[in-house]
């Protein structure tokens, strides 16, 4: 099973206690809804799986106090489950979901209470939406037709998350790659159990990338020591083949004597070594001198 389709199985299971609830989430289990031509009271729409479907005949079934008609189908092993119903106050309430007006969702479906945009949003992704699993990069996404996108464009607005778009044929793809608008909008929708592991996974990759951070930077630092220890020992070298090296102060051959028994050790360790122990800035004047004088050969 996809994490598309636990969070769909996790909607699912969401109870609807409310007469303007249950509107609301016909709304946007229809929202991808056809007209029937032949049939000025009838529409349809088409969804993944039996189960959505049965949720949705059940919807209208409550709702109007009528039989949804239900037919499997596709061909080529790729099917779908349509759920035809024909009812004057359907067909308005589907027509009207493609009106391109402000507001016209809550005209048309009216939001009574806090519950009824969650509902519009669960059955609009249990119809047209889809989500990545969390391990691979973030992107929720519904899939809308070209003459629904406004008005969904424009409820995604109103609910404080905007949609990006990017047009996918017939339809548009309103979506989003933030993981809080994600996680917030999943849990708007109700899909608390998956939320969970969605937000660990998150956690877990940022602090799986911090130490990746970590340990590049401590990459980084290691070879930068190492080119420096290597610089410091050529000049030291340098210094002892031409004897140049007896002609220095004492604490600058202390230092050079030090660096050369010791090629590996870090500027900290390195300074601890001497008698008395000196700085890390002390240690690094000296090693800049050293190298001064091996220059001038």
């Amino acid at each position: 099973m996809s994490f598309a389709d636990a969070v769909r199985e996790d909607l699912l299971t969401v109870p609807v206690k409310k007469n303007c609830c249950r509107r609301a989430l016909i709304g946007g289990l229809f929202l991808s809804a056809v007209s029937d031509p032949a049939d000025r009271d009838r529409a349809a729409a088409r969804f993944r799986t039996a189960e959505i479907a049965d949720c949705a005949a059940e919807q209208l079934r409550v709702q109007f106090s009528k039989t949804a008609e239900r037919r499997r189908i596709g061909f080529c092993g790729k099917y779908y489950e349509e759920v035809s119903f024909a009812s004057p106050a359907f067909r308005r309430l589907v027509d009207n979901l493609r009106a391109p007006r402000e507001n016209a969702l809550s005209e048309t479906i009216g939001f009574r209470c806090e519950e009824c945009r969650s509902a519009f949003l669960r059955g609009l992704f249990l119809s047209v939406g889809t989500v990545n699993d969390p391990h691979k990069p973030v992107h929720l996404e519904f899939s809308v037709p070209q003459a629904a996108a406004p008005v969904a464009s424009a409820f995604f607005g109103e609910i404080g998350y905007p949609a990006k778009a990017v047009s996918r044929g017939a339809n548009v793809g309103l979506y989003y790659k933030d993981s809080a608008a994600v996680e917030d909008l999943l849990a708007m929708m109700g899909a608390h159990r998956v939320i969970f592991d969605m937000i660990n996974t998150r956690i877990e990759r940022e602090i799986r990338n911090h130490e990746n951070r970590v340990n590049n930077c401590d990459t980084r630092n290691i070879g930068r020591t190492v080119a420096a220890a290597a610089k410091q020992m050529n000049a030291i070298e340098r210094l002892r083949e031409t004897g140049k090296i007896d002609n220095l102060p004492e604490e600058l051959r202390e230092t050079a004597r030090l660096r050369y028994e010791n090629p590996d050790f870090s500027l900290d360790a390195l300074a601890e070594l001497h008698r008395p122990p000196i700085t890390k800035s002390g240690l690094n004047h000296r090693l800049r001198r050293i190298a001064e004088a091996a220059d001038e050969l």
